[in-house]
């Protein structure tokens, strides 16, 4: 398995989170933190900054789970897949309200967990090998979005800064938007869009690409 692949578990059953940990080690994921109540979970996600999240739907306080989860979509923009034994229909109302990426029941099964937590894997891994494709000049280029540091608008043209060359295009922010992964990039500025697993450092009016300084406007803060 891929160890840059990142789990956490949040379960306020301590005995339970621990089964499915060691469910996921028997299928190969060996990089795997815990934690037991919303604090703890905001905090591994701040530090460990997984991959993915197995959220507990229900937990002492009852939509607590679902408050992570409205917190994840709105500060992290992390996949999840709720994990519950529950079938009261308000409750899953609510939980389909927050848009997860799967759902895994208790108790669990061994090849649920694993088709549950490998497709989304793959999508990230989809994600990862995708491609801008563009006219530079008279030539067609190709490059991954992950040699993409970050694009600036001016005019009818976008400059592309990639890790190893600027490329000028005649096209609109919208396109680049349009055809560039969401997870990866975000919009700081109306002129600049950044990859955002490039951002060094942050303050609440920049962000930084090592030593390259990028504007924030107001209410377009990221997290990284």
């Amino acid at each position: 398995m891929n160890n840059a692949f990142k789990i956490l578990i949040v379960d306020d059953e301590v005995l339970i989170a621990e089964f499915l940990k060691d469910e996921l080690l028997a299928l190969g994921y060996n990089n795997i933190v815990l934690a037991h109540n919303r604090q703890q979970a905001l905090v591994k996600i701040e530090d460990h900054k997984p991959s993915l999240v197995l959220l507990d739907i229900r937990m002492k306080n009852e939509r607590e789970g679902i408050e992570i989860a409205e917190e994840i979509n709105k500060n992290f923009k992390i996949p999840f897949i709720y994990i519950t034994a529950h079938s009261d229909k308000e409750i899953v109302q609510l939980a389909l309200s927050t848009k997860p990426s799967g759902y895994i029941t208790k108790p669990f099964k061994q090849m649920d967990v694993y088709a549950a937590v490998h497709l989304i894997e793959t999508n990230l891994e989809s994600i990862n090998e995708k491609y801008l494709v563009f006219k530079d000049g008279y030539a067609d280029v190709k490059i991954s979005v992950d040699d993409i540091l970050y694009a600036q608008s001016d005019d009818n043209y976008i400059h592309i800064y990639a890790v190893n060359k600027k490329f000028t295009v005649r096209n609109t922010m919208e396109w680049f938007k349009e055809n560039t992964p969401e997870e990866l990039f975000h919009r700081t500025h109306r002129s600049y869009i950044v990859n955002v697993t490039k951002i060094t450092r942050s303050t609440s009016k920049s962000v930084y690409i090592n030593e390259i300084e990028i504007p924030v406007s107001r209410g377009n803060q990221v997290k990284f």
